[in-house]
């Protein structure tokens, strides 16, 4: 028996487009609060190449009748010991029924399979995230424009890989502000930097990321020694603070300590069922669910009235995380910064470090046929000409193999 619920889809207006599916009905309201079961988002990745052509109701329909689907063939798995229901509103959470998303879901199928010591581990403190937020944080990219005979290999299950690697870290106690030797070591330890890095290294600017704030942990940093000593390089180092952000090794664990039961278990589900959409959803976001944090949202008005402290900076006393503006007024996405409240959700540090890692283990990658690398984009690689690579989980992706225009670091388009 299917419970009632909806999806939806987020209008340009910042509206909602919805399809309710017991009573086979569509609307558009201004918020989603009245709707008391379970929603799912129509994200672009539950879209096919078929369906582009949709208009949204179409679109919306048929993704009721997936997720249907995609949930009955996870319950009916034969990879998980026990039966994990993306509908399930069985369990109780302050006296009202938990009714599920996506978000809910990545969280609750998390901790089916992490130890929980996790919650044990120290708040994160304000500096810290003031670090956090001064490094470059997204992917790798590179395009070298022009059109080529493109091969373009990608990573499966790309962060949760790393997320799950003996050799990916996480700190468990908040970091000390020490006092950094003007002299660059041989070995960076576990921390972030006030760096500046200058290179005029046409390869090296291809697979390093530079940060605006001119800060970088100890993965870019290495990275940079590591460039330097197998690629003969002449990358400088100029030291803009005498402090940085540094964590005791003591107090660091393993990242397969906590993740690899979970990772393990994505990863059969995958193979088992190639095709669903909702197992690379419980694989893709979930280390952006774990770095959550405590939003509450607020209109103008309200902040107004409540006479809010609010601003871009963590000096205030609400952050402004983002504003959206709808029809009838701008909502504020805040943080509330006090001394009694953690800000995150999970105490998890690994804003930051993870991306970083992963951009590091990518360009590595690159490095070894580099002049034949015409893309990185995040997770994949585009060569000019075809390799023999026997590399775990790094595969052809056949869509973005062929006759393609590189525009710039972000659009490759298919000649046809």
């Amino acid at each position: 028996m299917i419970l009632n619920f909806i999806v939806w889809k987020r209008n340009d207006d910042n509206s909602f487009r919805v399809y309710e599916y017991n009573a086979d009905t569509f609307k558009t309201v201004d918020n989603l609060k009245h709707y008391k079961m379970n929603h799912f988002e129509l994200l672009d990745m539950f879209i096919s190449e078929e369906e582009r052509e949709l208009d949204d109701e179409e679109l919306l329909k048929a993704f009721s009748t997936k997720m249907i689907n995609w949930r009955n063939e996870i319950i009916n798995s034969h990879s998980l010991k026990k039966p994990f229901d993306y509908f399930d509103n069985s369990f109780i959470c302050k006296d009202e029924i938990y009714f599920r998303n996506h978000s809910h879901n990545i969280l609750t199928f998390l901790k089916k399979f992490m130890p929980e010591e996790y919650k044990t581990y120290e708040p994160i403190e304000i500096y810290e995230e003031n670090y956090f937020l001064k490094c470059y944080r997204g992917g790798l990219n590179y395009g070298k424009i022009g059109i080529y005979n493109a091969i373009t290999y990608d990573f499966s299950f790309f962060y949760p890989s790393i997320m799950s690697a003996k050799d990916y870290y996480i700190p468990t106690k908040k970091g000390q502000i020490k006092e950094f030797i003007s002299e660059i070591p041989d070995n960076f330890k576990f921390g972030i930097y006030n760096i500046k890095i200058i290179s005029d290294d046409e390869n090296f600017n291809k697979v390093f990321s530079f940060s605006k704030d001119d800060h970088y942990t100890h993965y870019s940093l290495n990275f940079v020694l590591y460039y330097n000593e197998t690629y003969d390089g002449n990358i400088k180092f100029d030291i803009l603070s005498n402090t940085a952000l540094i964590y005791d090794d003591k107090y660091l664990v393993s990242g397969s300590k906590l993740f690899y039961c979970w990772y393990c278990r994505l990863f059969d589900l995958k193979k088992e069922l190639p095709n669903n959409k909702l197992i690379k959803k419980l694989a893709s976001t979930a280390w952006g669910e774990l770095q959550s944090q405590n939003v509450i949202i607020k209109t103008e008005d309200e902040i107004v009235d409540e006479q809010l402290n609010i601003g871009f900076d963590l000096e205030s006393n609400y952050y402004i995380k983002k504003i959206v503006s709808t029809k009838k007024t701008e909502k504020y996405s805040l943080i509330k910064i006090s001394d009694n409240q953690t800000f995150y959700k999970y105490q998890l540090r690994m804003k930051a470090f993870l991306t970083d890692y992963g951009r590091i283990k990518i360009a590595k990658l690159a490095l070894e046929n580099i002049n034949n690398v015409i893309r990185i984009q995040t997770d994949s690689i585009t060569y000019d000409k075809n390799l023999k690579l026997n590399i775990a989980n790094f595969k052809k992706d056949t869509k973005k193999c062929g006759k393609f225009e590189i525009k710039n670091s972000r659009i490759m388009s298919k000649i046809e």
